[in-house]
């Protein structure tokens, strides 16, 4: 699981991180908090997979 913060409610949540294998990605998805559509990148840093999220308009 990796962390990421709504960009529309700023309210942190969990989301399951993709494989190593399948890093860097992109991947719609809605806030579990307020449901709103964003997207999520998700890329690998020191064996470690980090996300950011942005909504779909940024």
């Amino acid at each position: 699981m990796t962390s990421v913060t709504c960009p529309t409610c700023f309210e942190e949540f969990e989301v399951p991180a993709p494989h190593f294998s399948e890093v860097p990605c992109t991947v719609d998805y809605d806030c579990e908090v307020c449901c709103r559509p964003m997207s999520i990148s998700f890329w690998e840093e020191d064996e470690e997979i980090l996300a950011e999220a942005y909504g779909l308009g940024d």
